[in-house]
């Protein structure tokens, strides 16, 4: 697998994956303890590289036909299959075509049974999975989905799940936030005069991943504080990526980082692609009515760009998770909800707190592939605090 450049990996990513941060940041008297963190990590990083490299010392195989492995459901989660290079910019949310496609591949060729997610849920419920069970979902509903994931998919004879979040979908122009990063990153060894928007510096210093997020932060907080629609708000990125010097009209031709439009959805559902719910304007509101009122509208406009019902399944936007949350799905009708968590999903799970594998650009061939068998469920994994309200 290609590695990531620095500057392709998030500031958030980076910190995440190197305790070096933590020796920086802790006092000068707990350096110590910090050192012994790191060596910790360090050791344990190394471990399980070697483990993963010789197949868990011979266990994986015998794992993968374990009843213990058939006990469990492997939920894969994707969000896009980038059509340029939307996993330069977001490489946590896209993945190569290259990459999608060999993952489906060694899927094809590792004896698991990929199920429909309802199928897969049912059987687990009643105890009655076949072995090396696996339910593959799409998060959002990517415009790339249609030409780069179906036919994959399609060619394998795999069904998938995508959680449709509709705003975007009906609205067809890129998502905000997405847009904005974007176009930075592609121009992040530029130093820019700003003498466009006097809430922001006069110079726009992209050159360093910091500086970007704090200008993306800035402008989404420009157009939160003003109430701006969604067509305002893509008039607003294009009047920044005037500023910039970025072609946004080329940008939304090419339909990145949009959703699949009503059609596409249409079209895909006849093909035979579950589409579940994300909520409307992926987001998680605090007050019962209006959370609830998310859901609804999100499975009415499915239904009606589906020609069809049912639509019980959901994700949580953000994987945020509440109790609250919990209770007013219940409410609104849908019987489970999938998460950003790692792991296995077993009969006595929430159904309500579904685990899935994240499968992204910096995961390994080795280790997507010791999630199938099961094995990965069984190392130590640095712990990641899930959101409990999905940014607006």
């Amino acid at each position: 697998m290609p590695q990531r450049s620095e500057s392709q990996r998030t500031l958030s990513d980076r910190c995440a994956q190197s305790h070096d941060c933590k020796a920086i940041l802790l006092p000068e008297s707990t350096s110590w303890s910090s050192q012994r963190m790191q060596i910790s990590m360090n050791g344990l990083r190394q471990i399980k590289r070697a483990l993963l490299a010789t197949n868990g010392l011979g266990l994986a195989p015998v794992l993968a036909r374990s009843n213990w492995r058939r006990q469990r459901l492997l939920i894969l989660c994707y969000h896009g299959i980038a059509m340029g290079e939307e996993h330069g910019s977001h490489p946590e949310m896209f993945l190569p075509q290259a990459i999608f496609a060999r993952r489906m591949e060694i899927l094809a060729q590792s004896g698991c049974r990929v199920l429909d997610l309802g199928e897969a849920l049912r059987l687990l419920q009643k105890g009655q999975l076949p072995a090396g069970s696996v339910a593959i979902t799409f998060d959002d509903g990517w415009a790339d989905f249609p030409l780069y994931a179906f036919p994959v998919l399609q060619k394998h004879g795999f069904p998938a799940t995508v959680y449709l979040t509709t705003y975007y979908c009906l609205l067809s122009r890129p998502l905000f936030r997405f847009a904005l990063a974007h176009m930075m990153w592609k121009l992040e060894s530029k130093v820019i005069e700003n003498r466009t928007f006097p809430w922001l510096p006069e110079q726009l210093d992209l050159r360093t991943e910091a500086d970007r997020m704090s200008f993306l932060w800035k402008i989404d907080d420009y157009a939160k504080q003003r109430g701006l629609s969604g067509k305002q708000k893509d008039d607003l990125a294009a009047a920044f990526a005037n500023t910039i010097g970025f072609d946004y009209s080329a940008f939304c031709r090419e339909r990145l980082f949009q959703l699949m439009n009503p059609e596409e959805v249409a079209a895909m559902a006849q093909a035979g692609v579950d589409f579940q719910l994300h909520t409307h304007r992926h987001r998680t509101p605090l007050d019962r009515l209006r959370f609830i009122g998310e859901v609804e509208q999100n499975r009415e406009l499915i239904e009606e760009m589906t020609g069809s019902g049912n639509r019980v399944h959901f994700c949580y936007p953000s994987g945020a998770v509440r109790d609250d949350f919990i209770l007013w799905l219940k409410e609104a009708g849908v019987q489970s909800a999938t998460t950003c968590v790692h792991g296995l999903a077993t009969r006595g799970e929430d159904p309500f707190r579904l685990p899935r594998l994240l499968d992204q650009y910096g995961l390994g061939e080795e280790e997507f592939d010791a999630w199938l068998t099961g094995f990965a469920a069984l190392l130590p994994r640095r712990k990641t605090a899930a959101l409990d309200v999905a940014p607006e």
